[in-house]
């Protein structure tokens, strides 16, 4: 019985201690956005002002390279794309501007 417990006890220490070791990588902090993500702040500046120079602004950006603009009823792929950026255009001015 007493070898039982020990191995018992063992096995306890060795699952606890690799545990351990994979915690920490579990709790790091994600990474910084890329393409057209890491550029989400600056876009509320864009918001307004004619098509042509938002796109002009956008492609200027790096990490963006597909500058798509259209109205709320242009047909559009819904496929994800980290590398382009797409522009409302509502009354002649882009309204919102979103990734993807």
């Amino acid at each position: 019985m007493t070898r039982k417990l020990r191995s018992l006890a063992l096995t306890v220490g060795l699952l606890t201690m690799a545990c351990a070791e994979v915690a920490p990588a579990q709790t790091q902090a994600s990474p910084a956005p890329e393409g057209c993500a890491q550029h989400q702040a600056r876009f509320a500046g864009l918001l307004g002002k004619a098509p042509d120079e938002v796109r002009a602004a956008l492609q200027a950006m790096p990490g963006i390279s597909t500058v798509r603009m259209g109205g709320p009823t242009t047909p559009m792929t819904k496929d994800y794309r980290i590398d382009r950026a797409t522009g409302l255009i509502e009354n002649g001015v882009v309204t919102q501007i979103t990734c993807g």
